[in-house]
């Protein structure tokens, strides 16, 4: 894994807040991700400043969990939001 690289959203994905049923989104042109809170901090993260290594250090912190046991959990997230074409990484 190259935890130096740096995750961006894809310009077709959008993080929304879906008021009617409370719940952030990812949107994309053929629809809606239902975001779980960990899903959306991890997204709202990848702002294209951040490194995944620096997502999985602030991310450790605010969850008082070892970085070795997040990472793997992160980077399979990522990883699997890169395949379906609504992160890129740099």
């Amino acid at each position: 894994m190259h935890s130096d690289k740096i995750p961006t959203l894809s310009s077709k994905a959008r993080l929304k807040f879906d008021q009617a049923r409370q719940k952030p989104v990812l949107l994309y042109p053929e629809g809606l991700l239902f975001l779980n809170q960990t899903a959306y901090k991890i997204l709202l993260l990848c702002d294209g400043k951040r490194k995944v290594d620096d997502i999985v250090t602030e991310l450790s912190k605010e969850y008082s969990i070892e970085r070795v046991e997040m990472e793997k959990d992160i980077w399979d997230f990522i990883l699997t939001l890169c395949e379906r074409g609504f992160i890129q990484l740099n």
